[in-house]
């Protein structure tokens, strides 16, 4: 048979159907766009098809203003959010855009489908192409840590995702510290560099914080040490966990009791000489293993063999914002404030509206405005 024939055949038979049925693609509610295309042009199709995770709601009112598009060239299958009657939810419904005559786009689950006849042009299908790309959203990389647990004598490890998390270095601390910054980022980015870091001061100052952006933006293994498991440094059983661990960074936050002078009576000497070895002893050699500690005392109580030369990678006290620092970051985050003296990264976080300003009469610095 003649292949033009066949084709007119093929088509005048479809288009014939009583009971033409435009839907049947993977699920019954959903559109079969290829038989929506013959239906409409009355022509074979051709097929271009990609996977991306897109921002569908903001690609397809990107694809409609770019083709200016009218009502009737939009098809849709909108779904409501399982949380929200009233919410449309964009990732699962489906769109069908009649971009013009043979040339269709649809999209649903993150499947992309062209879906064209043969006057359209390569050039044209990149076009399109070259918009999806700009609404794709990159997978994000979950972080993990790793928080030790310790019972009937064995230590183990429990690993929990940490959600994306990046601080602003210059806004979020004072001046001093970015260099400081980097030379922790320098030290944990080095293979094989062992030592210990010391990020002590008040609450609320920032220390978490930059503790998170650590994991967010460190390609180590990050192993938190529960505060209620500080007297187990000391056990029999942690020297051999530890030595399975290499290349990673031990995190022990509010460590003071661990870190005062051993001969003020306090039961911290096994343990603390377990970190110190880890910091530069023959231990941290075969092991490589940075230690970071925090806490919000001073450094008076803390014991002179961790203070060392060549021991320490570095540390930092962490104060107050000063005041021209507290008053950009309050507002960079919206907080409608008169500051006018130095405020921890917290404090400025936790701003209500009133107006901080030091007076005679109240000892706690503010007024209401």
């Amino acid at each position: 048979m003649n292949t033009d024939s066949f084709k007119i055949n093929f088509l005048e038979k479809l288009k014939a159907r009583n009971n033409y049925d435009l839907f049947g693609c993977d699920h019954l509610e959903d559109l079969h766009w290829g038989k929506l295309f013959i239906h409409l042009f009355g022509e074979y199709y051709s097929r271009y098809s990609l996977r991306r995770r897109v921002n569908s709601q903001e690609l397809i009112k990107r694809m409609i203003e770019h083709y200016s598009l009218s009502q009737s060239q939009i098809l849709r299958i909108d779904r409501a959010k399982e949380e929200d009657a009233y919410g449309v939810d964009y990732e699962h419904s489906e769109v069908l855009l009649i971009l013009k005559k043979g040339f269709m786009f649809g999209i649903i689950n993150n499947r992309i489908e062209l879906t064209y006849g043969p006057d359209i042009s390569e050039a044209e299908r990149n076009e399109v192409i070259k918009l999806v790309e700009e609404f794709k959203i990159d997978k994000i990389k979950v972080r993990k840590f790793h928080m030790v647990q310790h019972s009937s004598g064995y230590f183990e490890l429990t690993d929990f995702d940490i959600k994306p998390f990046n601080v602003d270095i210059e806004t979020h601390y004072n001046d001093d510290f970015q260099d400081i910054h980097n030379l922790i980022i320098k030290s944990l980015s080095t293979k094989d560099k062992n030592g210990l870091v010391l990020l002590h001061g008040k609450y609320g100052s920032g220390k978490t914080y930059y503790l998170r952006h650590l994991i967010n933006n460190i390609e180590r293994k990050f192993i938190y040490f529960p505060l209620d498991m500080i007297e187990a440094l000391s056990s029999p059983e942690f020297l051999p966990f530890i030595s399975q661990q290499p290349n990673s960074v031990l995190i022990l936050e509010d460590c003071e009791s661990l870190l005062v002078h051993r001969q003020n009576g306090f039961n911290n000497a096994s343990a603390l000489s377990n970190l110190l070895n880890l910091g530069d002893g023959l231990l941290s050699d075969a092991l490589s293993i940075n230690v970071i500690c925090t806490f919000n005392s001073g450094l008076k109580k803390i014991d002179d063999a961790i203070l060392r030369k060549g021991r320490l990678l570095a540390r930092y006290e962490f104060k107050e914002l000063e005041t021209s620092k507290a008053r950009f970051l309050a507002e960079k985050i919206g907080k409608n404030v008169k500051i006018v003296h130095p405020m921890t990264v917290s404090d400025v976080y936790n701003l209500d509206e009133k107006s901080f300003e030091n007076t005679p009469s109240k000892s706690v610095g503010f007024k209401a405005a």
